[in-house]
């Protein structure tokens, strides 16, 4: 388990590199999406423990409804980032972009892990008859 989630999350660090600048400014480039990448790589290993707890504790494995787990926990991340901003004029920006990239990065890193799962199962069902 720990293995898929850890996939998953190198898969969305990566993906993310191409994503970011879509968002920071209205010219394409690269360089914002490593630059961002140094920001949110760290944040992906809160993110790899989130999910392992939520799935150990969680009772129901329905893929919805542990989305809206990841993204309420996403949330409160993007929020707990936004008080480190200590400029108060930039705050609700700052709220803004990190709780939509922190939404967009959940839904990368739910969707890997899940795809992820499934491939992992259907290589290891595989029986020698």
């Amino acid at each position: 388990m720990f293995k898929i989630k850890a996939i998953a999350a190198v898969l969305t660090i990566i993906t993310g590199i191409f994503i970011i600048p879509l968002f920071i400014t209205s010219a394409y480039s690269i360089v914002y999406g490593i630059y961002g990448t140094i920001f949110t790589a760290p944040s992906m290993i809160v993110a790899l423990v989130v999910s392992l707890l939520i799935e150990k504790y969680s009772k129901n494995k329905n893929i919805l409804f542990m989305y809206s787990k990841h993204l309420c926990y996403a949330f409160i991340f993007s929020l707990l980032f936004t008080l480190l901003n200590f400029d108060i004029n930039t705050y609700k920006d700052t709220l803004y972009i990190s709780a939509l990239l922190g939404s967009i990065y959940i839904f990368i890193f739910v969707t890997f892990d899940y795809l992820l799962k499934f491939v992992y199962r259907g290589v290891n069902t595989n029986e020698v008859q």
